[in-house]
């Protein structure tokens, strides 16, 4: 579209050029020639003309002059045409006032049937001579003249037009191969380009907006297509996880039900044999044995629904801060009766998202696996705190620290962990076993940290701002 503008405009200017330039080119060219034609009859003997004189006449006649030449008695010398008398009555006689020996081109008049003229007076020998000279063309914008002009007048402004199409097409060129070297880096993958420039034509304009909003979707497609991939790979991180916990766990359990079972046998075979008297200890400690296997197995259902229910939790903005106040007034009673000092910083505007039971699941077995290692008298310290992207829960207690072989080893479930004391095994059970696959599956994480004097167990939840609504 815009090269045909550009034809027209360049039409359009040889027309307007025409119109206003060929009147004064056309003067110009015929006044050169008239003066030129009356200094070469000056130089011709008019008394005695000869055969190659009239060469000259016919050179000009054919640039479109024509010549009326008589003397001072107004007899005929030459004339372009063959009405002699006519001829001289017309041009020299009725205008014989108007003769001067300095002649100068008369213009065209305003009905444009003749366009310059020249009428001088020439002596030779003593007798004056009578020259009328005119431009033979009746019409403006016929002959040779005409020709010349638009040849010259169309090949300059096709030249002007061929450099103002270059330079428009280098002007657009630039932003185009720009475009076209950002279009390029796309392809080859890289998304985080951009294209620019183009302002000063609409085509390029449109073009870099598309090619724009074309690697804004890519981008964004590409990072939903990463972070789709980078948690699929944490599920199946997690999913190995559990697969392994859940072989340490039937391990666990079956060496864990090893000890009571073979009790119970034992002490079967003794009731066959027992004394009266103690038979009665005997099944008092066949039923202990019992009650531990079932509290194993109960256990173990807990974790197995924990485990297949977790996938649909119910999640949503939490107030960590809440429910941790919630927890720590179950916990009274117990810090209580073992005369324990508990200690809480709890700050404000700590929110996650996640299912609000299996948090606070969490953190009771936290809670319960700190009470259940302190002696009476001991300390307890619960920390509630934002961090720069998540939101930080530890529970510290007094107390052994735990062997850095066993930090790794101890959320497994029943794990069991030699204490360089009199007591001869620590059972840890199920509890971090469930803390672990809780904080996990709410993209979270757990660990546990010596301190000088005690032991920490924290978790961490990524943190997120709260709705209007939520506040």
């Amino acid at each position: 579209m815009t090269y045909w503008i550009l034809a027209l405009i360049i039409i359009g200017c040889c027309v307007l050029c025409y119109k206003v330039f060929f009147p004064l080119y056309y003067d110009m060219t015929k006044n050169k020639q008239i003066h030129e034609a009356y200094l070469d009859i000056e130089d011709l003997d008019l008394a005695n003309l000869r055969e190659e004189d009239y060469s000259v006449f016919a050179d000009y006649e054919q640039e479109n002059l024509s010549f009326t030449i008589a003397d001072e008695e107004l007899n005929a010398i030459y004339t372009t045409r063959e009405n002699q008398k006519y001829l001289i009555y017309k041009n020299i006689e009725m205008k014989k006032q108007l003769f001067s020996r300095e002649p100068g081109v008369i213009k065209r008049n305003s009905k444009l049937k003749e366009t310059t003229k020249l009428r001088g007076i020439i002596t030779q020998n003593e007798i004056d001579y009578y020259i009328v000279i005119k431009d033979a063309v009746q019409k403006l914008g016929t002959g040779r003249a005409s020709e010349q002009f638009l040849v010259v007048a169309s090949v300059s402004i096709f030249l002007l037009g061929s450099l103002i199409i270059w330079k428009f097409s280098k002007n657009l060129s630039a932003p185009m191969e720009g475009l076209a070297d950002v279009a390029e880096k796309i392809a080859e993958g890289d998304l985080s380009r951009r294209a620019a420039g183009g302002e000063k034509y609409e085509e390029a304009v449109r073009l870099t907006a598309s090619i724009n909003s074309m690697a804004e979707q890519l981008q964004q497609n590409e990072e939903q297509i990463e972070e789709n991939r980078r948690q699929q790979l944490r599920q199946n991180i997690y999913q190995e996880r559990v697969e392994k916990a859940r072989k340490d766990l039937m391990a666990n359990i079956s060496h864990e039900l090893k000890t009571p079972l073979a009790v119970i046998s034992s002490q079967s075979e003794m009731l066959e044999y027992a004394e009266e008297e103690k038979r009665q200890y005997y099944l008092s400690s066949i039923h202990e044995e019992v009650q531990k296997v079932a509290s194993m197995v109960s256990r173990l259902l807990d974790v197995t629904a924990m485990e297949h229910h977790m996938e649909d939790m119910m999640q949503k903005t939490l107030d960590m801060k809440e429910i941790m106040e919630y927890i720590l007034l179950k916990y009274e009673g117990l810090v209580k009766k073992k005369h324990l000092h508990m200690e809480t910083f709890l700050e404000e505007g700590c929110y996650v998202y996640g299912d609000q039971e299996y948090i606070e699941q969490a953190v009771n077995n936290y809670m319960m696996n700190a009470i259940e290692h302190m002696s009476m008298g001991g300390s307890l310290r619960v920390t509630l705190k934002k961090q720069k992207k998540d939101i930080r829960v530890g529970v510290y207690n007094t107390g052994r620290q735990i062997p850095r072989e066993d930090m790794e080893k101890i959320w497994s479930g029943f794990y069991t962990t030699k204490q360089k004391s009199a007591d001869a095994l620590s059972h840890v059970g199920l509890g971090l076993y469930i803390v672990q696959n809780v904080v996990t599956m709410q993209n979270g994480k757990c660990g546990v940290k010596n301190l000088p004097e005690g032991v920490e167990f924290w978790f961490i939840l990524p943190r997120v701002t709260p709705e209007p609504e939520n506040l």
